[in-house]
């Protein structure tokens, strides 16, 4: 990552593809993940820290989401 906010669709795709559900590993998905991490980073009205703590936690769910079944 070149910096705590950002995201590389790189490294979404490969997340999405370790998912065995199509609904993540699809690139609407992926690039539905890829516009909420850019529009986090470029909000106005939020603070580094908030931005950073957003990042993290949808950053998470995609990867619990993509590796683990949850039930």
């Amino acid at each position: 990552m070149k910096d705590n906010l950002e995201i590389p669709i790189e490294v979404i795709k490969e997340i999405c593809k370790q998912s065995e559900i199509w609904e993540i590993n699809n690139p609407r998905v992926i690039a539905m993940f890829n516009n909420i991490f850019k529009c986090l980073k470029e909000d106005e009205n939020l603070d580094v820290e908030s931005k950073e703590t957003l990042i993290y936690i949808v950053f998470s769910n995609l990867i619990i989401y993509s590796r683990y079944k949850i039930t």
